[in-house]
């Protein structure tokens, strides 16, 4: 059995992944004057559970309405998808 490199077991223990998305000049000029320091992690975060949840819930008429801007972060936590059948 060979030598376990300390630096990386701590390293892979301490993994995080991370969520890399392009953003235009205004918008992250706009994030560090809205969002109070040490707060933007933490508030992604919590937008990041709310997505997932509705994507478990909903899939991709989910997706389908926020990229066609039927619904905003406004309305996410309201958003259900009405089955046409119950019509």
């Amino acid at each position: 059995m060979g030598l376990i490199n300390v630096t990386q077991m701590e390293s892979e223990k301490s993994y995080r992944p991370r969520l890399s998305i392009e953003i235009t000049e205004d918008q992250n000029a706009d994030l560090k004057a809205l969002i109070p320091w040490g707060v933007k992690n933490a508030l992604f975060s919590i937008i990041i559970d709310d997505v997932i949840k509705k994507l478990k819930a909903h899939g991709t008429m989910f997706i389908a309405a926020v990229l066609q801007r039927k619904i905003t972060l406004d309305d996410y936590t309201k958003f259900e998808v009405e089955d046409d059948n119950t019509r």
